[in-house]
């Protein structure tokens, strides 16, 4: 089990990166403790560095973000890169 420091070390990404990813819906947030910090499983980082590669695989087709809300053009970017995603699968029964 990881904090999320660690993590976004192992993945190459600053940690309030990784927490906008987790804020915007981008990537599933994980199981939390007894305390309410994350516990992030090998499963977990590895879900996450799937989406890394594929958020940085190719240019996401750009949308005119005056007219969408911040939660919807985060759902929309990561839409947009879908089909980089192989490897990324969010846990069952959780999804955009």
């Amino acid at each position: 089990m990881l904090s999320t420091v660690e993590v976004a070390k192992r993945i190459g990404v600053s940690k309030s990166t990784l927490l906008r990813w987790l804020d915007e819906g981008l990537v599933d947030d994980v199981e939390r403790d007894w305390r309410g910090w994350r516990v992030w499983r090998s499963r977990d980082v590895q879900r996450v560095k799937a989406f890394r590669k594929a958020y940085h695989s190719k240019p996401i087709r750009r949308i005119r973000r005056g007219t969408l809300s911040r939660t919807e053009y985060a759902k929309a970017a990561a839409q947009s890169m879908g089909s980089f995603a192989k490897g990324y699968s969010p846990r069952p029964g959780v999804g955009m």
